[in-house]
């Protein structure tokens, strides 16, 4: 059974606060300050809002990102649909967070966060 102490949204206990700091160096909208030189941000602000809209709204409006930005298949991921498919969340959460981590953990090495 998922457990949100472990992971949460695509994010460890380990990674959970370098997002919380990289997500003080993104815009609200838009991309980062010149994303030439922080391409590790810019990185993971596209695979931020990935990850927000698979856990939010079930990919529904970033699907044809998902492949591009994380190189998971959407149609990997048990998500949700209809009625009487609730989705395997465990699964959904493993696969993000696998896929994630490099990406934090990139983007907080260049911005400084972690050596």
């Amino acid at each position: 059974m998922w457990n949100p102490n472990k992971s949460s949204w695509g994010c460890t206990s380990e990674t959970k606060p370098l997002v919380d700091m990289l997500d003080e160096l993104i815009p609200f909208e838009g991309q980062v300050d010149e994303p030439r030189k922080n391409r590790a941000l810019e990185k993971f602000r596209k695979a931020q809002n990935v990850v927000y809209d698979t856990f939010n709204n079930g990919l529904c409006n970033r699907g044809s990102e998902i492949g591009r930005v994380l190189g998971v298949k959407k149609r990997d991921l048990a998500l949700p649909y209809g009625y009487y498919n609730k989705g395997n969340w465990d699964q959904v959460e493993h696969l993000i967070e696998e896929a994630f981590t490099p990406i934090v953990m990139a983007a907080a090495k260049e911005q400084g966060i972690i050596s």
